[in-house]
């Protein structure tokens, strides 16, 4: 994706020679050092939004970064009084087009880090829940990829790091029962959650999941904006027919994106109360749903934040999450998931 970049590029300034700072001192001229690591670069732009309800404000040398925050999380509204995680993005002029390679993550301490080359990378304090962003116009003009594995991935790591837990979760919510699908990619996590909210229930979110830090109903927020379906998703769901598939930033499985506010008949939600946490496994012999053992579904939730300094605030929110339990919905037919799934969320059973 390329765009007219409306920005003014970042240069370095390499450091004065003793000639010419002498030339300055005696001429009584006011001296205006060489910046030769951006250290100094004015980041002028500055705007707050609200991914997930939480602020985030982005700081910037170019209006198509906060362009691209807008496109990004322009439509979410404040839900939570949290100190806003802080991302800097400094732009950098470039001669190519070229999309640069997909970033590389590493994880130590309080530290994360995407690095794609060494113009292009972020690097987050989760301490601080502040990130430092730098790209090239020729990232920047790849609008899909600098918000995927820069600008969002930034904002999140912020946010998973100090107010909320990401899990690998489907979220819908009936009657203000909200229920957390959880399963590996595959298991039908979309499907299934969408196929709830065209039956009546409310739609969360599709995928990620963020169980909010220090509450006792253990509220969950998540994107209820959009979904994402694999291409498949056709054979269950005729209006999906003719979407262009994608592949997300340029990389990944092949997928279709829509706006859940496409859908009139859809009701959504940003966040839902978790009352039940069932695990999918479809093609099976038998449909039931049966008990899973806690245990695995904590290991299942730990893995994902374990490599997090500060682990342990996500440790205490998913062990008060799972004294709810958790089950185990094994199915075939979706149809009779949705019902299966009605009958838990009303009567708990």
């Amino acid at each position: 994706m390329s765009s007219s970049l409306q920005t003014l590029p970042a240069r370095s300034r390499d450091l004065l020679t003793t000639e010419e700072l002498k030339y300055a001192w005696l001429k009584e001229q006011p001296v205006e050092f060489g910046d030769p690591t951006l250290a100094r670069i004015s980041l002028p732009l500055r705007e707050t939004y609200y991914p997930l309800g939480f602020p985030v404000t982005v700081s910037t040398n170019s209006t198509e970064v906060l362009d691209a925050a807008s496109e990004s999380w322009g439509s979410f509204q404040k839900i939570f009084p949290t100190g806003p995680v802080q991302l800097t993005v400094g732009v950098t002029g470039s001669e190519s087009h070229v999309c640069p390679p997909i970033p590389v993550c590493r994880v130590r301490d309080h530290l994360t880090t995407n690095i794609a080359d060494g113009e292009n990378f972020a690097i987050s304090d989760r301490s601080l829940g502040y990130s430092l962003i730098w790209i090239t116009t020729a990232a920047l003009s790849h609008r899909d990829y600098f918000r995927y594995f820069f600008l969002e991935s930034s904002a999140m790591c912020g946010i998973a790091s100090r107010y909320a837990t990401g899990i690998h979760a489907a979220c819908v919510s009936l009657d203000g029962s909200g229920v957390l699908l959880c399963g590996d990619s595959g298991a039908g996590k979309t499907t299934l959650s969408y196929a709830c909210a065209r039956a009546g229930w409310t739609f969360v979110t599709d995928d990620g999941s963020y169980l909010v830090h220090d509450r006792e109903d253990r509220l969950v927020a998540g994107n209820c904006k959009q979904v994402r379906f694999r291409p498949a998703a056709t054979e269950l769901f005729p209006e999906l027919r003719g979407r262009r598939v994608m592949e997300r930033a340029g990389i990944g499985k092949p997928s279709m994106e829509m706006d859940t506010g496409e859908i009139s008949r859809i009701a959504t939600s940003s966040t839902a109360t978790i009352k039940h946490i069932v695990f999918l496994k479809r093609n099976v012999p038998k449909q039931e749903l049966a008990v899973f053992p806690t245990a695995v579904a904590r290991l299942c939730m730990m893995q994902r934040v374990q490599c997090m300094a500060g682990a342990e605030l996500s440790q205490a929110a998913i062990d008060h999450l799972l004294r709810l339990g958790a089950l185990e919905l094994r199915y075939n037919d979706i149809d009779w998931a949705v019902e299966r799934l009605e009958l838990l969320a009303q009567k708990g059973i």
